[in-house]
Order: structure tokens, then sequence, then C-alpha cells
């Protein structure tokens, strides 16, 4: 087992045991404000990495792997037997007692060969764990920012209901002093009803994402989550050999490359040295005693391993082409993430000014309407394109941050 390899499962362990804290803790008091309580998806990914099975595991995990190793280093190839035998004959009654210890022996070449397999395997499974850290914290980042955009979306639905209510109550007192007809009442009515109705829908669709974030981090999901983007690391502009896909394909193949040299260098069993001790006793009185030393070496095996050599070659062959495809595949990931989070930085540019001019208008419509010099469904339109326009911003400032967050995964970073 490598340094580096302790060094991950190390610090599994301690994201593990740093959340519980925070999973337990109790419900927000009255009073205390969003930002103070809020949970950050740093915290998210923490919490979620807390529940994974092989998060759980990966002590026992790591004794396995070093109890493998230590049984590589072993100079057994297997266990030891013992066998005894008893031998009696018609001669004078000569009885004969053999006990015979064989002990196959893993010579310096085997143990290296073993040993690279089994530290390839470690390395693989050290790999795989930040793939699966990484897989997971793509899942907490995606949970996270849904959250976060179903409650902006829950925010202006409820913004836009009272402003339909304002515009209802306007309306009731325009056909009450006789200004406007029951009819545009009726529809002010309507509209209000309309958008309570979006509003259960967006509210529902909040639920929703919850619940899968609660499937993630537990019930810390009902807590409120911090609006703050990731930190986007400037050094980190291109795929790295550090990435861990790409890692864990570079250490597939080295594996690969160790079962390869395993299954060729060990094409016959291991060599046995045997010990017998024979002692022979007659009825007359004699008796004798003898020792036998002994050694059996395999040969011919090659035909037999041939299949195995032809499977580690294919395994590497898969492997060493992994490793460019998956690089390809990273670097397209990266560029789309980019791109978009140049995208919806220009978007908002656009959609803010957007959203200053249809709150312009829908405002100055809104006073004509009380003076009675603007029509209902005018109104209707301005305030609806108001809503638009603010949604529109809500959803691409959240977009923005699920962007960046979208980089930092492409990216191989962690939360």
């Amino acid at each position: 087992m490598g340094a580096r390899s302790l060094l991950v499962i190390a610090m599994c362990a301690s994201i593990a045991a740093l959340p519980v804290a925070a999973q337990n803790a109790p419900p927000v008091p009255t009073g205390v404000t969003a930002s103070a309580a809020s949970i950050s998806i740093a915290e998210a990914f923490q919490l979620a990495l807390a529940q994974q099975p092989w998060t759980l595991a990966a002590s026992e995990r790591q004794r396995e792997l070093q109890a493998r190793e230590a049984l590589a280093d072993s100079w057994l190839a297997d266990s030891p037997t013992i066998a005894s035998g008893l031998k009696t004959g018609n001669r004078d009654g000569a009885r004969e007692l053999e006990v015979e210890i064989s002990a196959p022996i893993a010579t310096a070449s085997r143990r290296s060969l073993q040993r690279a397999s089994v530290r390839g395997e470690s390395s693989v499974y050290t790999a795989n764990l930040a793939q699966l850290s990484l897989k997971l914290a793509g899942e907490v980042r995606d949970a996270y920012w849904a959250v976060q955009l179903a409650a902006s979306e829950l925010v202006l639905a409820d913004d836009e209901v009272k402003r339909s209510e304002v515009v209802a109550a306007d309306s009731a007192r325009r056909t009450a002093a006789g200004d406007s007809a029951r009819v545009d009442t009726l529809q002010a009515d309507l509209n209000v009803q309309t958008l309570r109705s979006t509003r259960v829908e967006v509210e529902q669709r909040l639920l929703v994402a919850r619940q899968v974030l609660r499937g993630l981090i537990g019930d810390a999901a009902s807590r409120g989550l911090s609006d703050r983007a990731e930190a986007r690391d400037g050094s980190a502009q291109q795929i790295r050999d550090e990435h861990p896909a790409l890692l864990l394909a570079t250490q597939t193949s080295q594996l690969a490359r160790a079962k390869l040299s395993e299954a060729s260098g060990l094409t016959n069993g291991a060599p046995t040295v045997s010990f017998a001790l024979t002692n022979e006793r007659s009825n007359g009185g004699g008796n004798a005693s003898t020792a036998r030393i002994g050694i059996s070496v395999p040969f011919g095996g090659s035909q037999r391993a041939a299949p195995r050599i032809a499977q580690a070659s294919a395994e590497l062959a898969e492997a060493q082409a992994s490793i460019p495809l998956q690089r390809q595949h990273l670097q397209a990931e990266a560029a789309s993430a980019q791109a978009a989070v140049t995208s919806a930085e220009r978007r908002i540019s656009a959609l803010t000014e957007r959203e200053r001019l249809a709150n312009e208008v829908a405002t100055l419509y809104a006073k004509a309407y009380r003076l009675g010099e603007l029509d209902l469904p005018t109104r209707l339109r301005a305030e609806g394109e108001r809503a638009n326009a603010s949604l529109a911003l809500s959803r691409a400032r959240i977009e923005l941050k699920h962007a960046i967050s979208r980089v930092n995964q492409s990216l191989g970073l962690l939360p």
C-alpha cells in the first residue's frame, strides 16, 4: 500500500467523521437569519459523502489490501502440508513409520510479480474512491442548484401573486366607481387564480427537488441553502493527470500491465521443498531412522497459462486505449461547461437591462391604470412581461452558479 493510498483513505475517513455533528444539528431557531444557518455546497457534499457505503467501508477495505500485500510478500506460495504413513511387512514383522513436511516456496521473482499486482489493485481502488467521490459531487451539485432554482422561482411566484391581487383590487375599485366593466374585475380575478395555480406547481417542483437532495444529504436538506457560487480555481483551466477519471484509467492500465507480467512470469506452479523422516523397527529389536530432503519443480505449464496471458493482454489493450479517449471526453466536457459559463454571463447582462425596463414600464402602466388612462389587458400584459423578465434573470443567475459548478466538476474538483 503506497503513501498516496493511505492519504486518500485517511481523507475519506476524516470527511466521513466531520459532518455527523452538522447532520444531527437542531432545526434553525426562529430569528436566526438564513445566511447564518444555511448549508454551503461543500457542506452538502460532505454530508452526502458521510452516508456512502464505500466511505463507511474504506477502513475495512484498507485492512484487506494490507493483508493481501503482506501475503504477497510471504516466502510461502501456499500453506505447508504434513503427511504421515505406516507400513508393515511380513519380513520379521518389520514396521516403518514415515512423516513428511512439504512447503511450496515463493521465489523472489514470484513475490515481486505478485506484490506489483496487489499494489496495482490498491492504486485502482484508491482511484476508484476518488472517481466515486467526484460522481457523488456531481449529483450533489445538480440537486443543490435544482433546489436553489425552484426556491427562487417560488419567491417570484409569490411576488407575482401579490401583484395580481393588487391589480384585482384596483380593478374592483374602478368597477365599483363605474369606471370599468365588471368583466375587467372577473378577468383580474381569473388572473389571480391562474397565478395561484402556477405557484402551487412551482411549490411542488421545489418539494420534489428537496426530496432529491434529501436522498443525498438526509434531513439537513430541509435547512436553508447558501446561494453563494463555488469558487473558481484559476490555476485549473485544463484537464490534469490527477483528474479522478483519468487517474482511474491510468491506474487500471498499470494494473493490467502488472497482471500481464504476472501471468507471463508465473506459467508454472511454485517449487515445493519437502523433508521426510522415516523410522523402521523390527520385531527383533532393530531400529533404523533415515531422513530425506527433496525438491519438486513444476514445468510445462506454458500451454495452461496461455488463456490467462491472452486475457491479461486484452485487458491491457483496452485499458491503454481508454486513456486518450477518456481525456478527449473530459476535455470536451470541460469546454462545454466553460462555454455555458460565458453564455450565462452574457445573458445576465442583457436580462438585467430587460428586467429594469420591464419594471419601469409596469410601474408606469400601473399608475396610468389607477388614473383611468389605461385598460386592464394592457396592464396585465405589462405585469406579465415584468414577471417573465424577473424569472428569466433569476434563472440565469442560478444557471451561472450551476455552470460554475459544472466547470469544477469537469475539471475533477470537489466542492
